[in-house]
């Protein structure tokens, strides 16, 4: 077989054998496999602890395909559907058993079954290659293996039916990858599978908004076996909580799953802004980690999600397993505080790659992707870092991520004087700076939103000046480093609770071209 596969059965096996072999015929490459033939954690996970809810979902049994699961113009009497102001061009058939409007590569509805405002763009056929029967991707089930798509869909959205690749990825004088590590890396080239936004047009906002959901259909991302690192940007912004996420994804097979996140509230002017332009890309690993996007939609306002899970959540100290209380457990929208024995359960959550985040005071932050079709429980088990920070770990992030976050670095109370405690984390920082000759580097400061904006985008300017005028005076020159204040408005985490505010309140660095 041409492409990893995750070895369910023999019997499933067989089936999609012939479908594999036609996708490996567009390409005369070879691909070379995937490390290993073993089910993902979060599948294994799943597999082994998911049992029925007590109370069934109404997407624990399969409904007729698409049924009462998404926007049509007839969902409900006051729903409004309304096409893209551009042109659209011709599709061709639609696979059987889809409803009107989901062949469509555009569309907005108000007030209907789902939320206030949800737009979509990218039609949803699965890559083109269609569903079973009675197949919904809301059901939070992944589609079967299917052939790679190594030709564009004629006609599809841009950024979506198309396999993309990492724009830091090597690739020779005939526009391939240099090292392909899987089927969709070795069966395109350059520049048809550089990274494309996914553009999402949202006219008029609801004159309130409660939240705003991300949903995408993402296939073959497989940033765990082949070290690939992931950015995702709306507009230009990068946003920390869905990078980790994607950046746990195994998915090889290839086989595509829905995957549901929140959008925290300081990043909503990017939704009201008119246009999001929502971006994968890896431009700082050169793996060559192929990718595809089925569609992407923004729900504003989101109504109780149709098929939903339940999660049992377990958070532990990493150095002695004692249990961590007080520490925040959230997915899909859904959060909860843990007890004194660092248990908590998560209900209603939407089904799918659903992504589990932790975090608590003094900890690194962790999150954990449990595979979960709708109906059943699933448990993330956590075992939280206290937080360290040596010029090694710095480095190594640096390298993958393009940016590191340092919490060590502490300030007198509204104030941009540096407290004694900061030396340590300061002369690390300092080790990293110079480790890399001739590098340019930004220190921006991040504050949480406790105060005005103004005064926090002021404070953390200047708290991000006062490390740029440390490192200054200890040898780094001023032509290497430039200092930016952020305030609130760039949160890796929720502000809502202690443990979000203090990852949220930290100084991050980042290495410049």
């Amino acid at each position: 077989m041409c492409k990893h596969v995750h070895t369910r059965s023999i019997l499933a096996a067989a089936l999609v054998a012939a479908f594999m072999l036609a996708g490996c015929a567009k390409s005369n490459q070879t691909a070379e496999q995937t490390p290993s033939e073993a089910p993902t954690a979060a599948a294994t996970l799943a597999e082994t602890t998911a049992t029925p809810l007590a109370t069934e979902s109404p997407g624990a049994t399969e409904t007729p395909a698409f049924a009462s699961t998404g926007p049509t113009e007839s969902a409900s009497p006051e729903a409004t559907s309304t096409e893209s102001p551009s042109p659209q061009p011709t599709m061709p058939t639609p696979p059987p058993g889809l409803p009107p409007g989901w062949e469509k590569q555009y569309d907005r509805v108000e007030n209907g079954p789902e939320g206030a405002l949800v737009v979509r763009t990218g039609s949803i056929v699965n890559l083109g290659y269609g569903w079973p029967a009675h197949f919904t991707p809301f059901s939070g089930k992944s589609t079967p293996p299917h052939p790679w798509p190594c030709d564009d869909r004629p006609g599809a959205a841009p950024g979506t039916d198309r396999i993309m690749l990492g724009s830091g990825v090597p690739v020779g004088p005939d526009g391939k990858a240099t090292k392909p590590l899987e089927g969709y890396s070795g069966c395109t080239k350059r520049p048809d599978n550089l990274p494309v936004p996914i553009a999402l047009t949202m006219g008029a906002m609801p004159p309130r908004i409660h939240d705003i959901f991300l949903q995408a259909f993402v296939d073959d991302f497989q940033p765990v076996p082949l070290h690939s690192h992931f950015q995702v940007t709306l507009n230009g912004t990068r946003i920390p909580m869905f990078e980790d996420t994607i950046n746990q994804l195994d998915q090889t097979g290839p086989i595509g799953k829905l995957l549901t996140l929140e959008l925290l509230p300081e990043y909503w002017p990017i939704v009201k802004s008119g246009t999001v332009n929502l971006l994968f890309d890896d431009p700082t690993t050169g793996k060559a980690d192929g990718y595809a996007v089925d569609f992407a939609r923004i729900l504003v306002n989101h109504k109780p999600w149709r098929y939903f899970v339940t999660i049992a959540c377990n958070v532990v100290d990493a150095a002695d397993s004692k249990p961590i209380a007080k520490a925040d457990v959230g997915a899909g929208g859904v959060k909860a505080t843990t007890d004194t024995t660092g248990h908590c359960a998560l209900r209603q959550v939407p089904a799918g790659l659903v992504s589990v985040g932790a975090n608590a005071v003094g900890y690194d932050g962790a999150t954990q992707l449990l595979d979960l079709p709708a109906g059943q429980t699933g448990t993330a088990n956590f075992q939280l870092k206290k937080h360290k920070e040596n010029v090694a770990d710095l480095k190594r992030e640096i390298e993958q991520n393009g940016v590191v976050r340092i919490y060590g670095i502490h300030f007198d109370t509204a104030s941009a004087k540096l407290r004694p405690d900061s030396i340590a984390s300061l002369k690390e920082l300092l080790a990293l700076i110079q480790s890399i000759p001739n590098s340019r580097w930004m220190i921006a400061g991040h504050t949480d939103n406790q105060g005005g904006a103004d005064y926090n985008m002021g404070l953390s300017d200047a708290r991000a000046h006062s490390v740029v005028a440390w490192l200054a005076q200890h040898g780094i020159a001023a032509n290497r480093i430039t200092a930016k204040g952020y305030g609130f408005t760039r949160p890796v985490a929720d502000n809502a609770t202690d443990a979000g505010r203090a990852l949220n309140r930290r100084v991050e660095v980042s290495l410049q071209k």
